[in-house]
């Protein structure tokens, strides 16, 4: 079933699986990662920094763009309709500091060393393998010196329940979207990022992985 998922995602786009699960992920961050987004706020100590957000649409966008009152919040979205949504949803939320930008996938429109922080929240196991170095590459020279990156995605799983939560998955494919589980470590290691933070956090089962690491 995992070659499903994985053949599923190598022909969807990560936009069009973020305009879909647009209406339902803040409900599913609720339920299943809103932990790690409070461990964000703690772990980066941001309150007058410059960050970047990669994401859908969720909580943890209030909540990091509230902890950041004295900085720079930004949300990058990959088409004009899912930054017509993000406009909305900042509005509907109160999350006034947010500021949106749009680029294709994947570019960061900013100049090098920009950034104190980039955030990506359950970015990376929507995305093909195969464009991992490139990201990380664009991530790297968007981030000042020392800058702090943070990753949260679903972890390979290493147990029955997350297996179990990875068919299905793979079963309900018009929900997940192509979401399924990934290993970024090898591309991290490759631009030479220093690994801060590893963990794995399960909520019923479902493996979350949460990484810090510094450029």
């Amino acid at each position: 079933m995992g070659g499903l998922v994985n053949r599923r995602i190598s022909i969807m786009k990560i936009e069009d699986s973020y305009l879909v699960v647009s209406g339902f992920f803040d409900l599913w961050v609720r339920l299943m990662e809103i932990r790690t987004r409070h461990m964000e706020v703690q772990d980066s100590r941001i309150n007058d920094l410059r960050i970047l957000i990669i994401s859908p649409l969720d909580r943890g966008i209030k909540i990091l763009t509230q902890a950041n009152p004295r900085g720079e919040s930004h949300l990058l979205c990959f088409s004009e309709t899912l930054g017509e949504i993000a406009r909305d949803y900042s509005i509907q939320h109160n999350i006034g500091d947010l500021k949106i930008c749009v680029e294709p996938f994947f570019s960061i429109p900013f100049d090098d060393s920009h950034f104190d922080a980039v955030f990506t929240n359950c970015f990376f196991d929507f995305c093909q393998k195969s464009d991992f170095n490139g990201i990380l590459k664009e991530i790297k020279r968007a981030l000042k010196s020392n800058g702090l990156f943070f990753s949260v995605y679903m972890d390979v799983p290493t147990d029955l329940v997350g297996r179990t939560w990875v068919n299905l998955l793979g079963r309900f494919q018009s929900l997940s979207q192509g979401c399924h589980p990934v290993d970024i470590m090898p591309s991290l290691s490759k631009w030479s990022f220093k690994l801060k933070k590893d963990l794995t956090i399960r909520r019923l089962g479902f493996p979350v992985k949460y990484l810090i690491a510094e450029r």
